[in-house]
């Protein structure tokens, strides 16, 4: 399957929703396939349990380390205040919207294909690869992602200026009784 077909924006879903004929309906059902696989993905890595990645690209110590984006991720700055997840399909991370809240418009993740805002993003060599944001507008950007501790920094060009946004990891309260 083509790293091409993998790209998910809502204007390749227009497109190919606007198309008719064989080939086209044949690419929206390998967009399906490939959404539904990285939720089946996604909820097995929340939830913890082990999970067998393709490694035809990458070595497993890259694996490994790359890995350490995948999560749920808080922004609040004094644009907007979100939370995202971070996926993994066949070594290639995906970002995913779960809540967004800029004063003006709300959004609330619908586990659609329509939430996935990033893609392209590799860890290769120690490094993330550039990868590309699409947004609401149907604008995109590269932004380049790196890694501090339980701190994700975003790096964008935005209207010829250079933008940094933190996305901090979500922390979890345990349940358990003392």
């Amino acid at each position: 399957m083509s790293r091409h077909i993998l790209i998910i924006t809502p204007l390749l879903f227009l497109t190919v929703y606007a198309c008719k004929g064989e080939a086209e309906r044949a690419k929206e059902q390998m967009i399906e396939h490939t959404i539904s696989e990285m939720r089946i993905e996604a909820d097995t890595v929340l939830k913890g349990e082990p999970y067998e990645y393709n490694k035809t690209s990458a070595t497993e110590t890259d694996n490994k380390k790359g890995d350490s984006i995948i999560g749920i991720w808080e922004v609040k700055n004094q644009y907007y205040m979100a939370i995202y997840e971070i996926v993994k399909y066949k070594n290639q991370y995906f970002g995913k919207i779960h809540y967004y809240n800029d004063g003006k418009d709300e959004y609330k993740g619908k586990n659609s294909k329509e939430d996935y805002f990033l893609e392209d993003v590799s860890y290769v060599n120690g490094k993330y690869t550039i990868g590309r944001m699409h947004m609401p507008d149907g604008s995109n950007y590269q932004v380049k992602l790196s890694l501090k501790k339980d701190e994700l920094h975003i790096l964008m060009t935005v209207d010829g200026h250079p933008y940094k946004e933190i996305w901090k990891r979500k922390k979890y309260k345990s349940h358990e009784t003392e």
